[in-house]
Protein backbone atom coordinates (compact mmCIF):
# COMPACT_ATOMS: atom_id res chain seq x y z
CA UNK A 1 0.00 0.00 0.00
CA UNK A 2 2.78 2.61 0.46
CA UNK A 3 4.34 2.17 -2.67
CA UNK A 4 0.60 3.57 -4.21
CA UNK A 5 0.83 6.03 -1.40
CA UNK A 6 4.38 7.27 -2.89
CA UNK A 7 3.29 7.15 -6.69
CA UNK A 8 0.07 9.41 -5.48
CA UNK A 9 2.15 11.87 -3.60
CA UNK A 10 4.04 11.73 -7.09
CA UNK A 11 1.76 12.39 -8.95
CA UNK A 12 0.12 14.97 -7.17
CA UNK A 13 3.58 16.42 -7.16
CA UNK A 14 3.79 16.42 -11.28
CA UNK A 15 0.22 17.56 -11.41
CA UNK A 16 0.69 21.07 -9.93
CA UNK A 17 4.63 21.49 -11.31
CA UNK A 18 3.44 21.23 -14.26
CA UNK A 19 1.09 23.85 -13.87
CA UNK A 20 3.43 26.00 -12.09
CA UNK A 21 1.48 26.45 -8.62
CA UNK A 22 3.46 26.00 -5.28
CA UNK A 23 2.11 23.83 -2.48
CA UNK A 24 0.81 26.78 -0.93
CA UNK A 25 -0.79 28.77 -4.30
CA UNK A 26 -2.76 24.74 -5.10
CA UNK A 27 -3.64 24.34 -1.31
CA UNK A 28 -5.26 27.99 -1.50
CA UNK A 29 -7.09 26.48 -4.92
CA UNK A 30 -8.16 23.50 -2.90
CA UNK A 31 -9.25 24.93 0.66
CA UNK A 32 -6.66 23.09 2.39
CA UNK A 33 -3.42 24.01 4.48
CA UNK A 34 -0.65 23.78 2.88
CA UNK A 35 1.01 21.37 5.55
CA UNK A 36 -1.77 18.77 4.22
CA UNK A 37 -0.64 19.01 0.64
CA UNK A 38 3.03 18.57 1.22
CA UNK A 39 2.29 15.38 3.64
CA UNK A 40 0.54 14.27 0.74
CA UNK A 41 3.06 14.54 -1.51
CA UNK A 42 5.38 13.00 1.14
CA UNK A 43 3.05 10.12 1.72
CA UNK A 44 3.06 10.67 4.88
CA UNK A 45 -0.64 10.67 4.96
CA UNK A 46 -3.40 8.42 3.98
CA UNK A 47 -5.83 10.47 1.95
CA UNK A 48 -9.70 10.00 2.70
CA UNK A 49 -11.56 9.78 -0.46
CA UNK A 50 -13.13 13.48 0.40
CA UNK A 51 -9.64 14.84 0.41
CA UNK A 52 -8.80 12.61 -2.89
CA UNK A 53 -12.28 14.56 -4.58
CA UNK A 54 -11.12 18.09 -3.48
CA UNK A 55 -7.47 17.48 -4.99
CA UNK A 56 -8.88 16.22 -8.17
CA UNK A 57 -11.36 19.17 -8.61
CA UNK A 58 -8.11 21.68 -7.55
CA UNK A 59 -6.70 20.23 -10.80
CA UNK A 60 -10.03 20.16 -12.46
CA UNK A 61 -9.70 16.96 -12.54
CA UNK A 62 -11.83 13.76 -12.09
CA UNK A 63 -10.60 11.23 -9.29
CA UNK A 64 -9.88 8.75 -11.82
CA UNK A 65 -7.60 10.76 -13.76
CA UNK A 66 -6.16 11.56 -10.50
CA UNK A 67 -5.42 7.73 -9.75
CA UNK A 68 -4.78 6.10 -13.26
CA UNK A 69 -1.46 4.43 -13.60
CA UNK A 70 -1.12 4.05 -9.79
CA UNK A 71 -0.77 0.70 -9.73
CA UNK A 72 1.79 0.67 -12.68
CA UNK A 73 3.15 3.27 -11.28
CA UNK A 74 3.34 1.99 -7.63
CA UNK A 75 5.00 -1.36 -9.16
CA UNK A 76 2.23 -3.71 -7.70
CA UNK A 77 1.79 -6.87 -8.59
CA UNK A 78 -1.48 -7.23 -10.53
CA UNK A 79 -3.56 -10.50 -9.10
CA UNK A 80 -4.40 -13.06 -10.77
CA UNK A 81 -7.92 -14.37 -10.71
CA UNK A 82 -8.52 -17.91 -10.58
CA UNK A 83 -11.09 -19.54 -13.09
CA UNK A 84 -13.66 -21.29 -10.49
CA UNK A 85 -15.75 -23.85 -12.03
Amino acid sequence: MQSVLIALGERIRELREERRWSQEEFADRCGLHRTAIGLLERAERNPRLDTLLTVSKGFGITVSELLRDLERRGQLPLRKVRNRQ
